[in-house]
């Protein structure tokens, strides 16, 4: 694993062959010991990997702003993280690597949720791993059902089965924007792949398995 500085941002590079698929997966800062975890469980999987970290979840993974309660507020920083994708990250690796394998995008949670809308909006991913996606966002639904998936692509999806069951009001909507997400993958022709896979238990239920049975699947 080489770290490199892209325009500001660390990223933990991995690279197996450069015309295999490259899964770029966004992550908190210092979370590391997570990060091999899911190579660990993955080690059998022939890709590349550009992990970038955030500073701030709440911003860098917000595609817009969106007020949960008093003390949770997102300010949608999300537009700036995808355009160093697009602009910054992926021609550095394309060109400093060589890689020219399909693009994969895969994120947990509220990551899960800025992966599902990356591939949306940029039509630059040929899959998205998104892993106990944050559905619940402020008018997902909406914008999921008004924008199309790229061409022949895969989208895997997960959730816990006691994701749902959450005092939140908001955040209980999960398990059903989830079911809708997926209903409207399956009607979408572009799609050539796609599963919603349950698993055990509640959202802090052994992420690190999650995402690896995410990138299993997409592999």
């Amino acid at each position: 694993m080489r770290v490199t500085i892209i325009s500001g941002i660390n990223c933990h590079i991995i690279i197996n062959g450069a015309d295999l698929p490259t899964i770029y997966w966004g992550e908190m800062e210092n979370r590391t010991e997570a990060m091999e975890k899911v190579l660990a469980l993955c080690e059998d999987v022939k890709c590349n990997y550009v992990v970038f970290e955030v500073q701030d979840w709440n911003s860098a993974f917000s595609p817009w702003e969106f007020e949960l309660n008093k003390k949770q507020f997102f300010s949608g920083g999300g537009r700036n993280t995808l355009e160093w994708l697009m602009n910054e990250c992926i021609p550095h690796c394309e060109q400093e690597y060589g890689f020219i394998g399909k693009r994969i995008i895969c994120g947990y949670s509220l990551a899960g949720l800025f992966s599902l809308w990356a591939f949306y909006e940029s039509q630059i991913f040929s899959g998205v791993i998104s892993c106990s996606s944050s559905m619940w966002f402020g008018n997902w639904i909406s914008y999921a059902e008004s924008h199309s998936a790229p061409h022949d692509s895969s989208v895997y999806l997960s959730l816990g089965n006691r994701e749902e069951k959450t005092k939140n009001p908001v955040m209980a909507t999960v398990g059903d924007c989830t079911r809708m997400q997926y209903e409207l993958v399956c009607n979408n022709k572009n799609v050539s792949r796609h599963i919603l896979e349950w698993n055990e238990g509640g959202h802090f239920n052994e992420p690190e398995k999650r995402i690896a049975k995410g990138i299993k699947w997409t592999i």
